[in-house]
Protein backbone atom coordinates (compact mmCIF):
# COMPACT_ATOMS: atom_id res chain seq x y z
CA UNK A 1 0.00 0.00 0.00
CA UNK A 2 1.21 2.87 -1.36
CA UNK A 3 -0.01 6.08 -1.51
CA UNK A 4 1.00 8.37 -4.35
CA UNK A 5 0.73 11.74 -4.03
CA UNK A 6 -0.57 13.44 -6.69
CA UNK A 7 0.43 17.40 -7.22
CA UNK A 8 -2.84 19.55 -7.00
CA UNK A 9 -2.88 21.87 -9.71
CA UNK A 10 -4.95 24.86 -8.93
CA UNK A 11 -3.54 26.87 -11.42
CA UNK A 12 -7.13 28.12 -13.11
CA UNK A 13 -8.49 28.49 -9.50
CA UNK A 14 -9.00 32.69 -9.11
CA UNK A 15 -9.32 33.83 -6.01
CA UNK A 16 -11.46 36.99 -5.66
CA UNK A 17 -10.54 39.64 -3.13
CA UNK A 18 -12.77 40.15 0.23
CA UNK A 19 -13.71 43.69 0.05
CA UNK A 20 -15.43 43.69 3.26
CA UNK A 21 -12.44 42.18 4.93
CA UNK A 22 -9.88 44.65 3.06
CA UNK A 23 -12.18 47.63 5.05
CA UNK A 24 -11.45 46.00 8.61
CA UNK A 25 -8.04 45.74 7.84
CA UNK A 26 -7.80 48.95 6.85
CA UNK A 27 -10.04 50.17 9.68
CA UNK A 28 -7.72 48.43 11.85
CA UNK A 29 -4.41 49.98 10.84
CA UNK A 30 -6.18 53.55 10.53
CA UNK A 31 -8.01 53.44 13.92
CA UNK A 32 -4.93 54.51 16.09
CA UNK A 33 -4.18 57.30 14.39
CA UNK A 34 -6.39 59.72 15.72
CA UNK A 35 -5.63 59.13 19.08
CA UNK A 36 -1.92 59.69 17.91
CA UNK A 37 -2.51 62.79 16.76
CA UNK A 38 -4.03 63.77 20.26
CA UNK A 39 -1.20 62.66 22.21
CA UNK A 40 1.64 64.54 19.51
CA UNK A 41 -0.08 67.13 20.09
CA UNK A 42 -0.45 67.09 23.64
CA UNK A 43 3.46 66.24 23.57
CA UNK A 44 4.22 69.03 21.53
CA UNK A 45 2.24 71.60 23.57
CA UNK A 46 4.29 70.70 26.63
CA UNK A 47 7.42 70.50 25.00
CA UNK A 48 6.20 74.53 23.63
CA UNK A 49 5.56 75.60 26.99
CA UNK A 50 8.82 74.46 28.25
CA UNK A 51 10.61 75.95 25.63
CA UNK A 52 8.35 79.06 26.07
CA UNK A 53 9.00 79.59 29.94
CA UNK A 54 12.94 79.07 29.46
CA UNK A 55 12.65 81.67 26.97
CA UNK A 56 10.45 84.16 29.00
CA UNK A 57 13.18 83.44 31.48
CA UNK A 58 16.11 84.68 29.71
CA UNK A 59 14.03 87.66 28.81
CA UNK A 60 12.97 88.75 31.77
CA UNK A 61 17.22 88.54 33.00
CA UNK A 62 17.78 90.81 30.21
CA UNK A 63 15.33 93.24 31.20
CA UNK A 64 16.78 93.30 34.38
CA UNK A 65 20.11 94.02 32.83
CA UNK A 66 18.97 96.64 30.89
CA UNK A 67 17.20 97.89 34.05
CA UNK A 68 20.60 98.06 35.85
CA UNK A 69 22.65 99.20 33.16
CA UNK A 70 19.59 102.67 32.26
CA UNK A 71 19.95 103.07 36.75
CA UNK A 72 23.46 103.14 35.85
CA UNK A 73 23.22 105.37 32.87
CA UNK A 74 20.91 107.65 34.72
CA UNK A 75 22.80 107.91 37.62
CA UNK A 76 25.98 109.10 35.41
CA UNK A 77 24.02 111.46 33.53
CA UNK A 78 22.78 113.15 36.76
CA UNK A 79 26.38 113.48 37.78
CA UNK A 80 27.81 114.89 34.51
CA UNK A 81 24.89 117.58 34.14
CA UNK A 82 25.17 118.87 37.43
CA UNK A 83 25.45 122.20 37.65
CA UNK A 84 28.72 122.69 39.93
CA UNK A 85 30.21 120.15 37.76
CA UNK A 86 29.74 121.74 34.70
CA UNK A 87 30.70 125.21 36.11
CA UNK A 88 33.70 123.59 37.36
CA UNK A 89 34.58 121.96 33.45
CA UNK A 90 33.79 125.52 32.45
CA UNK A 91 36.06 127.75 34.71
CA UNK A 92 38.95 124.84 34.27
CA UNK A 93 39.31 122.94 31.23
CA UNK A 94 37.45 125.84 28.86
CA UNK A 95 38.68 128.66 31.07
CA UNK A 96 35.30 131.09 31.07
CA UNK A 97 34.47 133.65 33.93
CA UNK A 98 31.57 134.88 35.57
CA UNK A 99 30.28 138.47 33.54
CA UNK A 100 31.23 141.41 34.47
CA UNK A 101 28.36 144.49 34.64
CA UNK A 102 29.77 146.12 31.46
CA UNK A 103 29.49 142.86 29.61
CA UNK A 104 25.75 142.07 30.16
CA UNK A 105 23.56 143.68 27.97
CA UNK A 106 19.88 143.73 28.47
CA UNK A 107 17.19 143.65 25.68
CA UNK A 108 13.50 144.52 25.86
CA UNK A 109 11.08 142.74 23.94
CA UNK A 110 10.14 143.88 20.44
CA UNK A 111 13.71 145.19 20.16
CA UNK A 112 14.37 143.14 17.27
CA UNK A 113 11.03 143.96 15.59
CA UNK A 114 8.80 141.86 16.45
CA UNK A 115 5.44 143.28 17.59
CA UNK A 116 4.86 144.88 20.98
CA UNK A 117 3.13 142.86 22.99
CA UNK A 118 -0.55 143.70 24.50
CA UNK A 119 0.11 146.34 27.48
CA UNK A 120 -0.04 143.92 30.45
CA UNK A 121 -3.17 144.68 33.01
CA UNK A 122 -1.67 144.39 37.12
CA UNK A 123 -4.01 141.61 38.63
CA UNK A 124 -3.81 141.23 41.99
CA UNK A 125 -2.08 138.03 43.33
CA UNK A 126 -4.44 135.87 45.67
CA UNK A 127 -4.09 133.15 48.24
CA UNK A 128 -3.91 130.47 45.48
CA UNK A 129 -1.38 132.04 43.33
CA UNK A 130 1.15 132.76 45.69
CA UNK A 131 4.72 130.50 45.66
CA UNK A 132 7.40 129.85 43.84
CA UNK A 133 7.03 129.50 39.96
CA UNK A 134 6.88 126.78 38.65
CA UNK A 135 9.93 124.41 37.00
CA UNK A 136 11.16 124.68 33.79
CA UNK A 137 11.43 121.32 31.83
CA UNK A 138 14.25 121.13 29.54
CA UNK A 139 14.82 118.45 27.10
CA UNK A 140 16.65 116.37 29.95
CA UNK A 141 14.08 116.64 32.41
CA UNK A 142 15.86 118.64 34.72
Amino acid sequence: MYTVRRPVDNVYLVREPDRRRTRELLALLLSPLPPLAVLFAAVWTNLETFRLGYQIESLQKHKETLAEKQRQLEMERARVSALARVEEVARQRLGLVTPGRDQVVFVRDGAFGAAPTAPVRHVPAGPELQGPPAPVRTEEGF
